[in-house]
């Protein structure tokens, strides 16, 4: 079995649009999350993934938009979210909604290489940030898991121990680590398995140009 993960597209259709190969390739394809928000490629995304029959969970900022976003929002959280709620077509609104926190079971089907997935951490799925140097990321060796995937800090991190992986495969539509590229990881369980981090670059001024005619703010440019 191939696996491809994502997380992290944030309404940038461009950058997905660039990981169509490995997605293509792919057996599985999983989405740790976080559909919605900063940019404005809203239901292109959504289209995209739900064609493809992604394994899916929900990421913060997706529950953003039904349950509302913190008042302390920065100014480009909030105008990704009120952006999504403007044009969001309504079967995509409830299809979000419904996403799992978390989903645990055997990738392969085949009670072999049991995975948990969430997009912030098992802890808080929607709240948690594990970063490198994260305190709470030796603790993810409590659980038996043989894969644990998390998205949420935009940045990628593969950390390997006898058979068991750690993953996050970085931000599709805002990676960043390093500007304009798309990342994912590719799981290929015909060897151990072996788990590959890809990137591959886009065009984000297609990107930047729609944000800013929606009346994004100078933030637009941090990240692209």
């Amino acid at each position: 079995m191939r696996a491809v993960v994502l997380s992290d597209i944030h309404a940038n259709y461009e950058a997905l649009k660039a990981l169509d190969g490995p997605i293509q390739g792919a057996q599985l394809r999983i989405c740790l999350g976080d559909f919605i928000g900063y940019y404005c490629q809203v239901n292109e995304v959504l289209d995209f993934v739900r064609a493809r029959d992604f394994l899916c969970v929900r990421g913060n900022h997706d529950h953003f938009l039904t349950a509302g976003y913190p008042e302390n929002a920065s100014d480009a959280v909030r105008f990704g979210i009120d952006y999504a709620d403007r044009v969001i077509a309504s079967d995509h609104r409830k299809w979000l909604a419904q996403l799992p926190l978390q989903w645990a079971g055997f990738l392969d089907g085949q009670a072999q290489y049991s995975t948990l997935l969430c997009h912030g951490s098992p802890w808080n799925p929607l709240e948690d940030y594990l970063y490198a140097d994260s305190p709470m990321l030796p603790e993810l060796a409590r659980f038996t898991y043989d894969l644990i995937a998390f998205g949420q800090t935009h940045r990628p991190l593969l950390l390997t121990q006898s058979s068991r992986s750690r993953l996050n495969p970085g931000s599709v539509g805002q990676s960043r680590h390093r500007p304009s590229v798309a990342c994912a990881a590719v799981i290929d369980d015909s060897c151990d398995p072996k788990i590959t981090l890809i990137e591959v670059p886009y065009d984000s001024a297609v990107v930047s140009r729609l944000a800013v005619k929606a009346g994004a703010g100078e933030w637009i440019h941090k990240h692209l």
